[in-house]
């Protein structure tokens, strides 16, 4: 993230050891955001992830932070134009909600999505999250929050 913020592709290609998309790099208010993140060591593991389908970068996908102290963890995703309407960004919100179900410490899930984004807002659904309500962002103002109360696998003894 580090790399990709700085503008440094090269770097950033030579750490994964793969090729990275010019629209991928270019992301640059996600590689800003997730730099903070890393900042932080509560953060590890809850940060985005490259999606990588037979060895190309087609989108990223992960989490905007460690749960909050209430359990909640905001989710995200975004697959590259060339590669969307494949189900690749429902796989990848799938694959998310089952990662928070091994982790107790959360216990809802949400994703905020701006509301004329109708693609983003049938991938919430079709992952199994529910509207619940809205937010004003201090950026992208007025945001669609879909969520879904976490279960977790009980414990056996």
């Amino acid at each position: 993230a580090v790399a990709l913020r700085d503008g440094d592709g090269n770097a950033a290609e030579q750490m994964l050891g793969i090729t990275i998309p010019d629209d991928f790099a270019a992301m640059n208010d996600v590689w800003t955001f997730m730099s903070g993140l890393l900042s932080d060591p509560a953060n590890a593991g809850w940060t985005m992830n490259a999606i990588v389908c037979d060895g190309v970068i087609v989108g990223n996908a992960g989490f905007k932070g460690a749960p909050t102290a209430d359990g909640e963890v905001e989710m995200g995703y975004s697959v590259l134009e060339a590669h969307r309407r494949r189900g690749i960004a429902v796989a990848a919100a799938r694959l998310l909600l089952d990662r928070v179900t091994q982790d107790p410490s959360v216990t809802r899930v949400i994703t905020t999505i701006r509301p004329d984004n109708a693609a983003s807002i049938a991938v919430s659904a079709s992952a199994g999250l529910t509207p619940a309500g809205d937010r004003i962002h201090e950026r992208w103002g007025r945001q669609l929050v879909f969520a879904q109360d976490v279960s977790h696998p009980a414990v056996q003894h």
